[in-house]
């Protein structure tokens, strides 16, 4: 019979085996590098295997299990270090490295490495460590990039906003996850810049009142407002802590800010933290998806490679189907604009010819012309493109064949008003991999103020991978630009402006985003003036002819804006494209299916959605509510059917790749005012544009009459709009006074006549030009602002008044336009000053002033004693009837500014030859401070 104490003695003796064999492996000099200091012989297997790091820069996740454990206990490390062999000065990464130690803590393996944080642009700190938590800083060596703290969630990545995946975006997720990490459930990571200057922007700025005695404040100009992203705080000074579970603290300039542990309000963090959106965006489709997974496998190029073979061979077979059957390519065009066949569209006659607008119709390069071919198609007003009020569409499709060996090729064209439309750019939230480890939002802003007026998105640039062109989006620089890389970018008064970067620009102050990918496509309506020899899609040194899913962006010669969207098309083939649409500036923007294409959008109210009148088409229309903004709705459409766009609808919900995204501009006129006295007048209530002094588009003034109250209708309001951004305010000093030398033509004069509101008229307030906006102040609000006009908040006497409208800034002037002072011929020909006082007012057309600007949307408003004296162009008052100019110290003139639109920037760069600007943007974006010359003088070089 077996001793009860045998199990134990057995155990006992397995344990006493288990302490000499691990003594045996701690002694041998073949284990661990022959290190007992697990983190030095991390460091020795680390740089074995190309990577540079000391032992005091590894932070262990794991400890040492001892005891009696099994050999091979998996641990966790992080280590900064430097990948071996790159560039001299090469910033420092964190790995984390998946290791084997045995029960003492001796390192027996290495399985897995990964890059956290593959930033080309910065430098990691050393990681502080608490539980799964892991934060760290990562100090931008880019001049223009702020910052950033990182905290890494080593215990997985949830799935916020994720609830409505399908059970195969969740695999696509976990497999991604896999990849990068060689964990399921990823790694959690929340991404924090710090950015002191933001604070200052937001603070209140000081007042420049008028100086004592003086009339007017001093006309100054405004000071130019500097890119948060360029003035950010010194990276050195920037630290963080995980002082407990709950808390990461983050230091910076002073300043100290806890933050949760595990995620956080981005209302509660200080204005000097920006907080990147911890979103996940939905993966891809399966072919996209798979594609970029066995890149990662196999190399990006060997899938070059892969994908230029595939492309050649499907070239091959449709050029010689096209051949045998004499495809013209008219029916599937047709279904991709879904229709049963071709029609030829209505040419829509510009309504103005300050307007210019839809321009002459695009000669098409495949003769005979299929019907329809190079006519433009207006889009907007229907249920799915919104259209300004009183203006026609501002945007305009087409279609063009443009290989003549292929004659079913083709390329579709939207076309766009960049004078009624603004660009923006938005960073997604992998794409474009940002040089300092920030991510974009991915996500168009969750405002109505935003979301009422987005009227389209599309594709941008390459992956970061392909080049690492440079992008900046509302200030936060991601990539930094490349030297004589094509651009488009976005003023910061909503221009958008395209060329190519010189090799010594710096980012200039008045630029808002920019988005660069290669070098030009089209220049001044020529191919290629760069000779480049790869666009993307083949191995560098092939020939590259392939045929796929391409598209561009372009400045035309008219300076309207156009994308170009082509299924199965070569590079020369979107650039004969960018050609016959006389683009003066052309670049080549992301390319094959999937990853490319154009959405229209029309967002709203629930409720308020235009009625469709007909099922939707799924295959290329949809319609949801608004994620992130309750109460909003909207309705979406492919520019055309056969589009390959990876989840559909693509760029209204939050993305992982950089993209465009349109939104209409506040204009003149607007809708109209709704009648309210019966019967209706014709055109009462109808904004008028044409007649008055414009002197260009967008317009600048607007006028309309209407009789606001139904039991009086007699009584009648002229009302006024003017656009902040298409004019320059500036007193008029001396009677008889021309405008300055430079000055626009004059739009409109006006005098308020009276230095004070007015007896019992409560306390005063004036109305404000500068920078392109209006605004109500008792005075001025920066410095240089011009005063329009002086009246008093409240409404007991008032007989005209002024608002500014909250959502676009219109300056409103509501007068009576019965018989008075205001009426009279001779009512503007006596000095302001001299002006007669006008008759006592009626209680209830104050009441109705204020009623009638409160229903139009103005917050801000003042109200008036007598009625401005205006003179519209300087000689015509808003009846008609012409007027001697007002004058005076207290009289302003108007005159026309340049309204935002499109054009050129840089036009100075020259065409270099491929030796000089290749090598330049081969470089990875190791790109660093500039030491100033005496740091340099006679130092290494």
């Amino acid at each position: 019979m077996q001793s009860p104490k045998t199990p134990s003695l057995r155990r006992q003796r397995i344990g006493i085996l288990v302490l000499c064999a691990s003594a045996a492996v701690a002694m041998s000099p073949d284990v661990g590098g022959g290190a007992r200091d697990r983190s030095t012989a991390l460091a020795a297997e680390l740089a074995a295997r190309g990577i540079a790091a000391a032992a005091g820069e590894v932070v262990w996740v794991d400890p040492p299990r001892g005891g009696l454990r099994p050999f091979g206990v998996d641990a966790r490390a992080v280590a900064r270090g430097v990948r071996a062999g790159g560039e001299r000065g090469e910033p420092t990464d964190l790995y984390l490295v998946d290791a084997r130690l045995s029960p003492e803590g001796v390192l027996l393996d290495v399985s897995a490495i990964h890059n956290l944080t593959e930033t080309s642009g910065a430098d990691e700190s050393k990681p502080v460590l608490r539980g799964e938590a892991l934060a760290y800083v990562s100090r931008p060596l880019i001049e223009a990039a702020s910052p950033t703290v990182h905290v890494l969630e080593l215990d997985g990545q949830g799935l916020s906003g994720g609830a409505d995946w399908s059970l195969v975006e969740r695999l696509q997720h976990a497999v991604t996850s896999w990849q990068a990490t060689g964990r399921l459930r990823g790694i959690g990571r929340r991404t924090f810049a710090i950015d002191l200057a933001r604070s200052e922007e937001n603070g209140a700025e000081e007042p420049h009142p008028e100086e004592p005695g003086a009339e007017e404040p001093r006309a100054e100009e405004p000071r130019a407002e500097e890119p948060r992203s360029r003035r950010a705080p010194d990276a050195g000074d920037v630290a963080v802590a995980l002082e407990d579970d709950s808390a990461v603290v983050v230091r910076a300039g002073g300043r100290e800010a806890r933050l949760p542990a595990r995620g956080v309000d981005d209302a509660a963090l200080p204005a000097w933290i920006r907080a990147e959106a911890s979103e996940v965006a939905r993966p891809g489709n399966l072919v996209t998806w798979a594609v970029d997974r066995v890149r990662l496998v196999i190399g990006d190029a060997a899938m070059q490679t892969v994908k230029a073979v595939a492309f050649t061979a499907l070239d091959f077979v449709l050029r010689n189907k096209e051949a045998v059957t004499g495809d013209t390519g008219a029916e599937d065009i047709a279904a991709d604009l879904g229709q049963s066949e071709l029609d030829p569209p209505v040419r829509q006659i510009p309504i103005d010819p300050e307007i210019g607008w839809p321009p002459a119709p695009l000669e098409p390069w495949v003769t005979p012309p299929l019907p329809g071919e190079g006519q433009w198609n207006p889009q907007g007003g229907g249920a799915f493109v919104r259209q300004l009020d009183g203006l026609p569409p501002a945007f305009m499709t087409t279609f063009l064949r443009t290989d003549r060996s292929r004659k079913a090729t083709r390329v579709y064209i939207a076309l766009w008003d960049p004078r009624q439309v603004e660009l923006h750019m938005m960073a997604g939230t992998v794409e474009p991999k940002g040089a300092t480890g920030e991510a974009g939002p991915g996500l168009i802003p969750r405002t109505p103020e935003v979301m009422k007026r987005v009227v389209a998105a599309s594709n941008a640039g390459f992956q970061a991978m392909h080049g690492e062109f440079g992008m900046m989006a509302d200030g936060v620089m991601y990539l930094p630009p490349k030297p004589y890389a094509a651009t488009v970018a976005v003023r910061r008064d909503g221009s958008t402006v395209f060329g190519s970067w010189s090799e010594d620009e710096n980012v200039p102050e008045w630029m808002l985003s920019f988005r660069q990918n290669m070098t030009v496509m089209v220049e001044d309506e020529k191919w290629n003036p760069f000779g480049r020899t790869w666009w993307g899609g083949t191995p560098p040194g092939w020939a590259d002819k392939t045929h796929t899913v391409r598209t561009g962006i372009c400045l035309t010669r008219e300076r309207f804006v156009a994308y170009f969207y082509g299924a199965d098309v070569s590079p020369e083939a979107l650039a004969q494209a960018m050609i016959q649409a006389r683009c003066s500036y052309g670049i080549a923007l992301d390319m094959n299916a999937g990853h490319s294409g154009l959405e229209f959008y029309r967002v709203a109210p629930t409720g308020e959605l235009p009625p469709l009148g007909r099922p939707l088409q799924g295959e290329w229309e949809t319609e949801g509510d608004v994620s992130g903004l309750s109460g909003y709705r909207f309705r979406g459409r492919r520019l055309i059917r056969g589009m390959g766009l990876m989840n559909f609808p693509r760029y209204i919900r939050r993305e992982a790749r950089d993209f465009f995204y349109m939104t209409l501009r506040h204009l003149l006129p607007g809708p109209p005012l709704a009648p309210r006295a019966a019967p209706a007048e014709a055109g009462e209530g109808a904004w008028r544009t044409q007649g008055l002094p414009q002197h260009g588009f967008p317009y600048a003034l607007a006028i309309t009459e209407i009789r606001p109250d139904p039991a009086r209708p007699d009584v009648r309001l002229r009302v006024l709009k003017v656009d902040p951004r298409t004019v320059t305010a500036a007193p008029l000093g001396e009677p008889g006074a021309s405008p300055p030398a430079g000055a626009g033509a004059t739009v409109a004069l006006f005098s308020d006549g009276a230095a004070t509101p007015g007896a019992g008229q409560g306390e005063g307030s004036s109305i404000w030009h500068s920078a392109g906006s209006f605004s109500a102040s008792p005075a001025s609000p920066v410095r240089g602002a011009v005063r329009i006009a002086t009246g008093a908040l409240g409404s007991a006497r008032a007989v005209a008044a002024l608002g500014v409208n909250d959502e676009d800034g219109m300056l409103i002037y509501v007068e009576r336009a019965a018989a008075g002072p205001s009426s009279a011929p001779d009512a503007a020909l006596a000095p302001d000053a001299s002006a007669p006082p006008p008759a006592p007012a009626d209680p209830r057309d104050a009441k109705l002033l204020q009623d009638f600007l409160a229903g139009l949307g103005c917050s801000s408003r003042l109200y008036l004693p007598r009625p401005l004296s205006v003179a519209l162009g300087g000689d015509t008052d808003l009846s008609g009837a012409a007027v001697h100019p007002p004058s005076g110290p207290r009289a302003v003139r108007l005159t026309r500014a340049e309204a935002p639109g499109a054009g050129r920037m840089f036009e100075s760069t020259p065409i270099v030859p491929h030796s000089v600007w290749y090598p330049l943007q081969q470089k990875r974006v190791r790109y660093f401070k500039k030491p100033k010359k005496e740091e340099t003088a006679g130092g290494d070089h």
